[in-house]
């Protein structure tokens, strides 16, 4: 099952075995690039953890937890184990980040599976027939295709308990009630902050990291932030934030058909901001031969995460 993505992680294969659970990780490096291999385990061997994902908040969660944990790794996600510790099956509720994760109790021999809020990133649970009982997760389709015979969607903002066999709902907005009509006047300054806190939070990667341009306000708003949020780290610490070349600390990405309108919009972006750009080879020709590699998402994505 494991090798069936093993395109997702080239950086790290790794398994944990228990009582009757298996959790495997292939990893992509992130954050904590040198020590963060899973799957994460606490001391004893009594707690592992595998996550696809970010936990934008890990710091701050790391600081306020109540009692004393000895951390293994600089990763962002094994905050996880801690926070289980402590407040169970409601640790997905303390999370600010995309995330799909299994944790495994091998006290309680319990299994605690969650999806970030909005699904950004890809989460399938599946049954079979053969094996009664047993309940499989996965980040795409094809891991569960050959072993079970009923899989379905994770759903966002959900949590699953094998204690008691339930899914239940943990994200719940005040904004989801169509009756909570905000009575106050839009404060154009509080959307501009709350802006620039979203892309600041998401700048935590210890790799390169990029902006796909398309032309539009919203990618050239993100570009500019997030240049603005790398120079000014770079300035308060003595070691670069991301891979830059000749003052240029982000990459950028644009990506049109020849001659589009989105590109004449785009290309001028990368220069004003001074970002490493790359300009792939975008012919219409080109783009049908990239569809051909959607067929690695295995269903339709609502998010584009999965690039």
């Amino acid at each position: 099952m494991a090798k069936a993505i093993r395109h997702r992680g080239p950086d790290w294969s790794g398994n944990f075995v228990a009582n009757d659970t298996i959790l495997a990780h292939e990893r992509l490096s992130i954050v904590g690039v040198d020590s963060g291999a899973q799957p994460l385990v606490n001391d004893d061997g009594t707690l592992a953890l595998a996550v696809n994902g970010e936990i934008y908040n890990h710091r701050i969660l790391r600081k306020g937890l109540k009692n004393p944990y000895s951390f293994k790794t600089h990763s962002d996600c094994e905050v996880i184990i801690p926070l289980y510790l402590e407040h169970g099956v409601d640790t997905p509720k303390f999370l600010d980040g995309m995330f799909s994760w299994v944790l495994f109790d091998k006290k309680e021999n319990r299994v605690v599976a969650a999806r970030d809020p909005i699904g950004i990133t890809s989460f399938y649970q599946g049954w079979s027939s053969q094996t009664p009982g047993a309940v499989y997760f996965a980040s795409e389709l094809k891991s569960l295709h050959p072993v079970c015979d009923k899989i379905m969607n994770f759903p966002p903002g959900h949590v699953y308990d094998s204690k008691t066999n339930t899914t239940t709902r943990y994200f719940e907005p005040k904004w989801w009630d169509p009756t909570n009509v905000p009575s106050t006047p839009v404060d154009y300054k509080l959307i501009r902050e709350s802006l620039e806190k979203s892309v600041r939070k998401r700048l935590m990667a210890e790799v390169p990291y990029g902006v796909l341009l398309s032309g539009g306000l919203d990618s050239s708003l993100v570009a500019a932030i997030a240049q603005r949020e790398t120079q000014r780290q770079q300035e308060l610490s003595s070691h670069p934030v991301a891979n830059g070349v000749d003052g240029v600390s982000s990459n950028s990405g644009l990506i049109g058909i020849d001659d589009s309108n989105e590109l004449s919009t785009a290309s001028p972006m990368p220069q004003t901001l001074r970002l490493r750009w790359k300009w792939p080879n975008s012919s219409a020709q080109s783009i049908m031969l990239s569809l051909l590699r959607w067929k690695t998402a295995s269903t339709p994505s609502p998010t584009s995460s999965i690039i």
